[in-house]
């Protein structure tokens, strides 16, 4: 069974270059760098939730472009969420607390020691690439908690078909 890819590789041309990804549009609220998505178009997050049970079980991935590469880094982040919300028993505890996290502003980027894909980004040429890339991410990681904390989190409790996954690590990477 292959990975399954970006659509938004196709698509690199049409959106401004960082790092060697590009800054794709989102259905967001979150204020960020990120060009507004079109109404009913699936974004890069819609995308990387929908494939990551099973990219996932991935240990391997040949990335073909830049959607790829913000695929495997949310694919990184998504999993890294879902261990650390399943100690929590309700979805207003586990949203108080992944927030924090994902709106911080002190997670590593490309060309700094720990970035969990040294090899697949390229480090910033200037300081204003690195600033636009942490914005970028940053909207990345909070519009992604957002949505997945509606999932993991259903009216009758926490959904045990994605806490499964907690313990899969995506290229054997567990922290973003």
């Amino acid at each position: 069974m292959p990975v399954y890819h970006s659509s938004f590789n196709e698509k690199k041309d049409q959106f401004q270059s960082c790092c060697n990804t590009c800054i794709f549009p989102l259905k967001t609220k979150v204020k960020g760098p990120a060009p507004p998505a079109k109404t009913g178009e699936e974004d890069i997050i819609d995308e990387t939730i929908k494939f990551f049970r099973a990219n996932v079980l991935f240990r391997t991935f040949d990335s073909q472009g830049p959607g790829d590469l913000t695929q495997c880094y949310l694919t990184i982040y998504i999993g890294e969420i879902i261990r650390e919300v399943q100690k929590y028993k309700t979805k207003a505890d586990a949203l108080k607390n992944i927030l924090t996290v994902s709106t911080s502003g002190n997670f590593k980027i490309p060309g700094e020691d720990g970035f969990c894909l040294p090899g697949f980004f390229t480090p910033p040429k200037a300081k204003a690439e690195a600033d636009l890339f942490r914005a970028y991410y940053r909207q990345l990681r909070e519009e992604s908690a957002n949505r997945l904390i509606e999932i993991l989190f259903t009216n009758e409790g926490p959904n045990k078909w994605w806490f499964q996954f907690s313990k899969r690590k995506f290229m054997n990477i567990a922290k973003t």
